[in-house]
């Protein structure tokens, strides 16, 4: 009988303990609500081209620099994507003697994102220029189209896509700038001409030729999406070409990559991998007959490629829909589709990059090529899923980072380069 008299004094004590644990409950990290205030940076060190700091709560940052005076043109990116508290990066695009402005931006997981202002910042760090294997990626302006260079990390230039004819100048601008004389490999991602225009041919004359970059640059192996699937032939024009030139032509279908197929073995510097995700899964259609449903688009003949160095992984996507997207997904699972940075697909349309498949690569990091100023409003729906996975986006017509759609337009190149554990977004500014 006595113990029974205990249960009460139990039960309030039990009142009291939980009570205490209610009112020392932790503020919830991912409600706005609770938590309005961005991270704090402290502890900010450099040495040797290499930056750390830490955050007093856990976040993604990014650190932007540029020339003392000028415009914060370098974003740096961890390659992990955690919330974490401390953070650390190597800046890969820097120059001797030049001296940089830093700062560091930060999200935390309620979604808080500022700058660090505070005197924690260096008013400058000495430029020191960083010479061990990276692997790039540039995305050219070309306007309404698309056309990109890798550079391998031994140094292998691959084109991929010279978008349209009438944007040839502005590819040969670029590789001009940045001494690229010769490709080892061109990939056409499919046959619409902001994407294989500027690669040149032949109008409905045999005898007349129509310039372009296989008029000037040698190129090793020419990648297609394979006809096989396709039921169809290479542009007539674009074949010509490169008959012309002597230029093999080398197709290629979804799971080749650069360890069983010689057109893909680009480079053999370890670590680094080429995998085919798709390439002619459009359907039984013409080449300029798009009317038909979403899987027989020529769009979703696209060439999807990830391109892989170290820890770091880039997807390039040319024009591939939702129906290349889902099949994508379906073959390959989460994980191999994972990855650091996302050519957004078909210029930021909203017929492509979709909000499964940005959860599924959730991409720190996305390119897109001229995405805003044609359709913007379909366009938001896009730009606003990026964000939702914490990703930043560069536009070849909207340069700075995340630039809303209704700003002024400032055009030009973006280019990602990596040491397989930091990913450095470099922004190149036309001046006209």
């Amino acid at each position: 009988m006595r113990r029974a008299r205990l249960w009460p004094v139990a039960l309030v004590a039990l009142a009291l303990v939980f009570a205490a644990g209610c009112a020392q409950k932790e503020t919830n990290p991912f409600d706005p609500s609770q938590d309005p205030d961005p991270p704090v940076v402290t502890g900010f060190v450099y040495s040797g081209g290499e930056a750390q700091w830490s955050t007093d709560e856990p976040a993604l940052c990014v650190l932007e620099y540029g020339p003392v005076g000028g415009e914060f043109e370098h974003y740096v990116y961890a390659a992990t994507k955690y919330h974490s508290t401390f953070h650390r990066v190597t800046l890969l695009d820097m120059e001797d003697g030049v001296d940089y402005e830093v700062r560091v931006r930060s999200v935390d997981r309620a979604g808080n994102e500022g700058y660090e202002v505070s005197a924690q910042m260096p008013d400058s760090i000495p430029g020191e220029a960083f010479t061990d294997l990276t692997m790039t990626l540039a995305m050219i302006d070309v306007g309404w189209g698309l056309s990109m260079v890798l550079t391998t990390p031994s140094g292998a230039n691959v084109l991929i896509d010279a978008g349209h004819l009438d944007h040839l100048d502005d590819v040969l601008t670029y590789l001009e700038d940045h001494s690229i004389s010769y490709f080892d490999a061109a990939v056409v991602t499919h046959y619409h001409n902001d994407h294989y225009g500027g690669f040149g041919g032949y109008t409905g004359n045999p005898n007349t030729e129509v310039d372009g970059i296989l008029n000037t640059f040698g190129v090793g192996v020419f990648v297609a999406p394979d006809t096989t699937n396709l039921y169809r032939e290479m542009v007539t024009s674009l074949a010509g070409k490169l008959d012309r030139y002597n230029v093999d032509i080398e197709y290629v279908g979804q799971g080749d990559s650069s360890w069983d197929h010689p057109a893909l073995a680009w480079d053999n510097t370890s670590g680094f991998e080429v995998t085919v995700l798709s390439a002619g899964v459009g359907g039984l259609v013409g080449l300029n007959d798009d009317s038909g449903d979403e899987g027989m688009n020529t769009n979703n003949d696209s060439v999807v490629l990830k391109l892989s160095f170290g820890d770091v992984s880039f997807i390039t996507t040319g024009d591939g829909e939702h129906f290349t997207e889902y099949g994508i997904i379906d073959a390959f699972g989460r994980e191999a589709v994972r990855a650091d940075l996302l050519q957004v697909a078909h210029h930021g349309s909203d017929d492509s990059t979709s909000r499964l498949w940005l959860d599924n690569v959730s991409p720190r990091v996305a390119f897109i090529s001229c995405a805003i100023i044609e359709a913007p409003l379909v366009k938001e729906e896009v730009l606003r899923g990026i964000r939702g996975v914490n990703a930043d986006y560069f536009v070849t017509d909207r340069v700075v980072a995340n630039t809303p759609r209704h700003a002024v337009p400032t055009y030009g190149n973006v280019i990602a380069v990596t040491d397989g554990s930091t990913i450095e977004v470099t922004t190149e500014e036309h001046v006209w």
